[in-house]
């Protein structure tokens, strides 16, 4: 790994990220882009190495971006939460998940259900949340 893609992480670059992914780890747009949501679990928009570190680890991190029908289902999700992360900051709020909810007909408490979906509390639904929501989370 270069000097510059390590500094990157330090920093919490995604440009950088995505990069090593795509350059070191030879997956292609869909697969890193998938790869950097199920690595920020905060969908806080950027990762440390750390973090990077250790879903690299974890054997089961590459299989999800490797194995192809699992990549397929992850890479829906990451275009449904897109369409629903109005603002792009890689987190849906409150509000985009009213837009969310309406989509699928669901008629009761808003607030509820971000309660349900928001399993770290910090009032936003992160991508892994997401993905744990539609059960596609690959095991």
């Amino acid at each position: 790994m270069t000097d510059d893609i390590w500094r990157g992480f330090r920093h919490g670059c995604k440009k950088e990220a995505l990069c090593l992914l795509k350059d070191d780890l030879g997956m292609d747009n869909k697969q890193a882009e998938a790869c950097y949501l199920l690595v920020d679990k905060d969908g806080g928009g950027s990762i440390s190495f750390e973090e990077f570190f250790s879903w690299f680890r974890d054997e089961k991190g590459l299989e999800c971006v490797n194995d192809k029908s699992r990549c397929y289902y992850i890479s829906k999700a990451v275009d449904e939460f897109k369409k629903y992360d109005k603002d792009g900051n890689g987190t849906i709020d409150k509000d985009e998940l009213k837009l969310l909810l309406k989509a699928v007909n669901y008629r009761h408490d808003s607030d509820a259900a971000l309660r349900a979906l928001d399993t770290n509390g910090d009032g936003k639904i992160s991508f892994p949340e997401f993905l744990a929501w539609l059960n596609w989370l690959p095991n």
